[in-house]
């Protein structure tokens, strides 16, 4: 029997998800890889085409539709790393209002609904990746909608309105992502189950979305782009060798949310939940199907982003089997108390459990753009004021803000937005999207002028003084790059560093790889610091 009754409950609903939104966008938390996003829109409202570099056609975007939209926000004049978080809010407030009504379809109470809506928007993972900046929350939407759709297909029949919306949400979540297709695939499958009688109409108006949105996307990309895959797709996946640690992601997803009781339970029952109803079975499948996809791609290296689209679903899924599956009202709240538990271990304690296995937490991955001891948006904007303009180019392993604050050609050392890399890069980690590093010899090819790895060599003034005079040739292999192979062979045995104040008390420190007149200039113009590091000895002045 519902607790709560009449438009007292609209008021409470309508209240939570205010509070729930106020709670992810109160302290927004952008990230580098949001900046990628932004360089590419910032170049294509400027003229130079959908590219990372000018002159220099590589997709090291996944999300088409998410960088279309910022670069809209650049032509009425809303910078990306605002706008984004503008339009992440309506994104989001639907978000919870389609995961209540999708549960209420599945669990028929309203209560219970409204407590996996609590459950999804207090989601310190779904919380956080809302104000990313990235499209996270759209594809979430993306899937919920679709999840919806067919849940009303299901339950009244596919009229022409229903057809046409699943096909134009399933194209335009491709455009968003790519592994959308995943959900598309699985998407048209019930569709076809749940349909008595595909006529030719019906074909027709699942063809006509595609031809108009999605295939004419296809052609473009293939033609301006000369491949299907994105390029971050080739650096961050390598055949099946990141399986392992694809398992190992899933394993921390549960042991920081406590789910393994409830993945048990969703085991144990996964052939009912299947056969229970079509809207359940296109739950499970998907839940499924993505897990899997995660395991295949070998995770991510960012805090479970990639569970944020199906994170419902489970919910949901997990809240079902409870209420159907286990006796006892005790019992099955106390079930459903432990989820919020797992959130609140996830958001106090995800360091504890995580630390030294290279997922970030979001705050992690937000912080080094404007903390005081990294201050990556600083750094890429005075590298803009001494350089832009000049054709210096930089190299460096953090390819968001920095690129896209400064304006200047950038080499991304781990071959996210370079086609080269992928293929000839270094063995880094086993990490999707940090498993290559660029060759010393390929920067010395492209003409690097400066490298830079500011997670290691961004300092303090006094930090600085002090290390200036401590660091050795070995401080050189902080940069991850072989400096013990051979280019045009020779070894290197010495590394010209230069130290260049980001303001009155941050200093970071660069490899001057390849001579350039800018450079000189700049670092006689303002007196910078400059260090040779000789191997077995060191010499600074």
């Amino acid at each position: 029997m519902e607790i709560l009754n009449g438009k007292r409950f609209y008021y409470i609903l309508g209240g939570i998800i205010a509070l729930l939104t106020l709670f992810a966008f109160y302290h927004p938390k952008l990230v580098d890889d949001a900046f990628i996003s932004f360089r590419y829109a910032k170049n294509l409202v400027e003229g130079n085409g959908l590219v990372f570099n000018p002159g220099e056609r590589v997709e090291g975007y996944t999300n088409f539709l998410w960088v279309i939209f910022m670069a809209g926000g650049l032509l009425i004049g809303v910078q990306p790393e605002h706008f984004a978080i503008y339009l992440s809010i309506p994104i989001y407030i639907g978000c919870l209002v389609l995961t209540y009504l999708l549960a209420l379809k599945i669990l028929k109470r309203r209560t219970l609904s409204l407590i996996v809506m609590t459950l999804v928007g207090t989601n310190w993972t779904v919380a956080s990746f809302a104000t990313s900046g990235l499209e996270t929350p759209l594809q979430l939407l993306e899937f919920l909608t679709v999840a919806y759709v067919i849940s009303l297909g299901t339950e009244k029949g596919w009229n022409w309105q229903r057809t046409l919306a699943l096909s134009v949400v399933l194209n335009i979540a491709i455009l968003t992502r790519p592994d959308a297709v995943i959900i598309a695939v699985i998407a048209l499958v019930y569709y076809y189950k749940t349909h008595n009688n595909i006529r030719l109409k019906e074909i027709i108006i699942i063809a006509v979305p595609f031809l108009l949105i999605a295939f004419p996307y296809l052609i473009w990309k293939i033609t301006y782009y000369k491949s299907l895959f994105p390029n971050s797709f080739q650096a961050k996946v390598h055949g099946l060798s990141g399986i392992t640690y694809g398992l190992f992601y899933v394993y921390l997803f549960c042991l920081c949310y406590l789910l393994f009781p409830y993945v048990i339970l969703l085991i144990a029952k996964w052939k009912n939940l299947v056969r229970s109803n079509h809207t359940i079975g296109f739950c499970t499948v998907s839940l499924l199907s993505w897990v899997i996809y995660i395991i295949v791609i070998g995770g991510d290296f960012m805090e479970f982003r990639f569970f944020v689209p199906v994170i419902p679903l489970l919910m949901i899924l997990i809240v079902y089997v409870i209420e159907t599956g286990i006796p006892g009202k005790t019992l099955k709240y106390g079930l459903i108390a432990g989820l919020f538990l797992g959130t609140l271990n996830t958001s106090l304690a995800f360091d504890k459990p995580i630390g030294g296995w290279g997922t970030q937490n979001v705050e992690t991955l937000s912080r080094p753009l404007t903390g005081s001891k990294e201050n990556w948006i600083g750094i890429g904007k005075r590298l803009g004021e001494l350089f832009g303009g000049t054709g210096v180019t930089i190299a460096l392993g953090a390819a968001g803000a920095i690129p896209y604050y400064s304006g200047l050609r950038t080499i991304d050392m781990m071959g996210i937005n370079d086609a080269n890399i992928p293929i000839i890069g270094n063995e880094l980690s086993v990490m999707a999207g940090h498993r290559v590093i660029a060759p010393l010899s390929y920067l010395y090819n492209r003409e690097v002028n400066l490298v830079f790895w500011p997670n290691n060599f961004t300092f303090d003034e006094v930090t600085f003084r002090h290390w200036v005079k401590n660091v050795k040739w070995e401080n050189i292999y902080r940069y991850y790059l072989d400096v013990d192979k051979q280019i045009n062979g020779m070894i290197v045995n010495e590394a010209h560093l230069i130290g260049i104040p980001i303001n009155d008390d941050l200093i970071t420190v660069a490899w001057y790889l390849t001579p350039n007149e800018a450079v000189d200039e700049v670092i006689r113009d303002e007196n910078l610091y400059r260090i040779l590091l000789v191997r077995n000895k060191q010499v600074s002045k």
